[in-house]
């Protein structure tokens, strides 16, 4: 499971590197052209800046499973293998 995550999470940068490429592109362009985006206009950002925001949610939230993924294990060793209470009370010694 942890192959499949990591494989995700590497998948995810990947794709980040390639929209903030192509948000460098726009912004060259935009500043050559003179013209801005409209949808950035009327919303504050890009639909580049909204796939950006969700890429970085989506890393962010593979790094918290990794983070929980690794195995607590709490063991304790008693003498009687934990059986104890399965035993009933006339023959636990």
């Amino acid at each position: 499971m942890d192959d499949a995550i990591r494989k995700l999470r590497k998948q995810t940068l990947e794709y980040m590197g390639r929209l903030v490429e192509r948000r460098k592109a726009e912004s060259m362009r935009q500043t050559e052209s003179g013209k801005r985006d409209p949808l950035s206009t009327v919303r504050a950002h890009s639909a580049l800046d909204s796939a950006m925001a969700q890429a970085e949610e989506i890393i962010s939230s593979l790094d918290r499973i990794l983070d929980k993924h690794t195995p607590e294990v709490h063991t304790f060793r008693t003498s009687c293998n934990g059986l104890s209470r399965l035993k009933q009370a006339r023959y636990a010694s």
